[in-house]
């Protein structure tokens, strides 16, 4: 058997591609939140959220995208025999909403996984943005979703994908500290400095292998069914494998999709889920790219350069910067404020204050507070009942104040407990 690491080298040294047949790395990620309910400021109820709505949320979530994507995606693995291969992430929160909720969700995705050409990705319990403020509470979030995914579904994550596809130095190390092979990440365009986005590349001191998602495939898609009418797709299955094999025929072309493309953003007659369910055999038929895991590419690709990141990167979509989520004073002021709260919330130990303090902690509440039309169109989406990105930090900070306040209490009580002991 060949040498891969020689194979790669030759691949570089001669100018010749480490995958010449193309890899295909298609990635899908599940997300919803708690719903934020009206908290007002002379409210005094603990809960935070709106369960109805919640439940209201995920119940359509799970019935118009998880289960139809899902069934067509184990169809097409078993129909090919194994030549489909993908990769999936579930956030924790939305892991405990299907317990919840739905579990017919649950049994879709251990369906999935039992084809055993599923790779099941780590990322973050809550979806939140711990990791520009604390790196031991992203550690924690991320070890946490880690033990959830193994005891659900009984695969440990091997790479990684950050909220948002973020990433930056600091992250790519902590996640290789952490025990991760790899990280899943949006193409940094100015870091490339004209290079290829389709080779693996080595990120921060750990020299953290990185997949990165292809732009322009992933946009083409949402272009091609945006606005779509009569149940026509105007870009067909056969096309587009074409496209993704020219672009994989560079090295590694990621196409990455949150689980809403399908049934939510663009609905069934729009023809999406035709298109998903013929793409994987046309890909197959045309045989000029393979569909691979990560944890394939890695194993099978050595990296070809360094990549260095001079600061957090975000999917260009969002200008490339954590702007959408922190830009903005009162994002900042929130985001600040919440993470205050870590010691106090960590020092309480387990229970349903510590949990909400981790539930607000995901990234779509702070894009609802965002002031670009873009970003608040999309958290109005998740988040329905919000009117503005003021409305937002109101609410978001009547909760927070409420969190201090009862952490303040409890710290309080456990101090007096103390001193009382102490006394006797």
């Amino acid at each position: 058997m060949p040498d891969s690491k020689s194979a790669d080298r030759s691949g570089q040294d001669g100018g010749q591609d480490a995958h010449p047949e193309g890899a295909i790395v298609l990635s899908l990620h599940a997300h919803i939140p708690r719903v934020l309910g009206r908290y007002r400021s002379i409210d005094q109820q603990s809960d935070y959220f709106d369960a109805y709505r919640t439940r209201d949320l995920c119940m359509r979530y799970v019935h118009e995208c998880i289960i139809p994507t899902n069934r067509i995606l184990t169809t097409a693995i078993r129909r090919l025999e194994g030549q489909f291969r993908l990769s999936v992430s579930v956030s924790g929160i939305a892991l405990d909403l299907f317990e919840q909720y739905a579990p017919e969700a649950i049994e879709s995705f251990t369906h999935l996984i039992e084809t055993e050409c599923v790779e099941l990705l780590g990322t973050p319990y809550h979806q939140g943005l711990a990791f520009a403020y604390s790196i031991q509470g992203f550690a924690e979030e991320v070890n946490r979703h880690r033990d959830r995914v193994e005891a659900l579904f009984g695969q440990t994550p091997r790479v990684f994908r950050n909220t948002k596809l973020i990433c930056s130095e600091q992250v790519a190390n902590t996640i290789a500290h952490l025990g991760f092979d790899g990280i899943m990440c949006d193409a940094p365009r100015e870091a490339l400095a004209g290079r290829s986005g389709h080779r693996i590349y080595a990120c921060g001191h750990a020299a953290l292998p990185m997949i990165m998602r292809d732009p322009e495939l992933t946009s083409q898609v949402a272009d091609a069914f945006l606005g779509t009418q009569d149940g026509v797709a105007p870009m067909v299955a056969p096309q587009f494998a074409a496209r993704m094999a020219d672009a994989a025929s560079h090295g590694v072309a990621g196409l990455f999709f949150e689980y809403e493309v399908f049934g939510r953003r663009f609905v069934t007659e729009s023809g999406i889920f035709e298109f998903l369910r013929h793409l994987p055999d046309q890909v197959v038929h045309q045989g000029r790219a393979t569909f691979k895991t990560p944890s394939d590419v890695i194993v099978g690709s050595a990296p070809t350069d360094e990549l260095h990141l001079g600061r957090h990167v975000s999917p260009a979509e969002w200008g490339g910067t954590l702007s959408p989520w922190l830009g903005g004073s009162m994002q900042s002021h929130a985001a600040h404020q919440l993470y205050a709260l870590e010691a106090a919330a960590t020092a309480m130990g387990e229970g349903p204050l510590h949990e909400a303090w981790r539930c607000l902690q995901g990234a779509e509440y702070f894009l609802a507070m965002s002031m670009l039309e873009r970003a608040a169109d999309h958290s109005r989406h998740l988040i329905p009942h919000l009117d503005g990105p003021y409305h937002a930090y109101i609410v978001f900070m009547n909760i927070v104040d409420d969190v201090t306040r009862r952490l303040e209490g409890s710290r309080g009580n456990h101090d007096l407990v103390e001193n009382q002991v102490s006394a006797d």
